[in-house]
């Protein structure tokens, strides 16, 4: 019957073992039973698909700004539609928001992230300077060490207020070590409102700073804002 594949595949999406491997016989049932089963298995697929999205969103602790697509320009447009195709992240690469305050990067940084977590992506979002206490407090307190595995298992990782302030050469070290094995499997967006040509000058390490802007920019998008 027409119904039994489509309830076998609802059935093995929901590990009811017993069902999907037709274990259970459907064969007999009527097929306005067998409508109605698949019907029910729709709805319980689709609640736990959305408790789920709201337990990822939940975990990525997104800022409340709203992103308006209509307040960009043509150009801005063009590379906004681009990059919510989520490819980039497919390819493991970068992306770099920058534009000045009130420009709208964070609000799109949200909005690129909620899509990605459409696509059953795991997402975080942080500051620097959270995320830098975290790198920093991973090895003795549990839930810096908790939040960084997170970090560990997300495709996509969001860092606001980059260069928003000078960084000490721990900070630095922290910054470049840590960045670097996230960047390995996965993609990162950072946000700042300084060119990456001024990053020096928020570094007292002018040398590792180069570096970590070289590595950060090698398979990496541009958008400006």
């Amino acid at each position: 019957m027409t119904y039994i594949p489509e309830i076998q595949k609802l059935a093995k999406e929901l590990n009811l073992q017993n069902l999907a491997r037709g274990i259970i016989d459907l064969s007999t049932a009527s097929p306005k039973r067998l409508e109605f089963l698949k019907d029910i298995l729709s709805a319980e697929l689709d609640i736990r698909k959305q408790n789920a999205m709201l337990k990822r969103e939940k975990e990525a602790k997104f800022p409340s700004n709203q992103f308006v697509k209509t307040a960009l320009n043509s150009g801005a447009v063009w590379q906004v539609e681009k990059l919510e195709s989520l490819d980039w992240i497919e390819k493991d690469q970068n992306l770099i928001i920058l534009g000045n305050c009130a420009t709208g990067k964070t609000a799109f940084a949200s909005h690129i992230g909620r899509k990605a977590l459409e696509a059953g992506n795991r997402v975080a979002y942080t500051t620097l300077e959270d995320y830098l206490l975290t790198v920093r407090n991973k090895g003795r307190r549990e839930p810096d060490r908790k939040k960084f595995q997170y970090y560990l298992n997300c495709s996509l990782i969001i860092i606001d207020e980059v260069m928003y302030t000078t960084l000490t050469n721990e900070e630095l070290t922290m910054f470049y070590q840590s960045s670097m094995l996230l960047n390995e499997t996965r993609s990162i967006v950072l946000i700042t409102n300084r060119e990456l040509s001024s990053w020096q000058e928020a570094a007292e390490d002018k040398h590792l700073m180069q570096t970590l802007v070289a590595r950060l920019t090698s398979n990496s998008q541009i958008l400006r804002l």
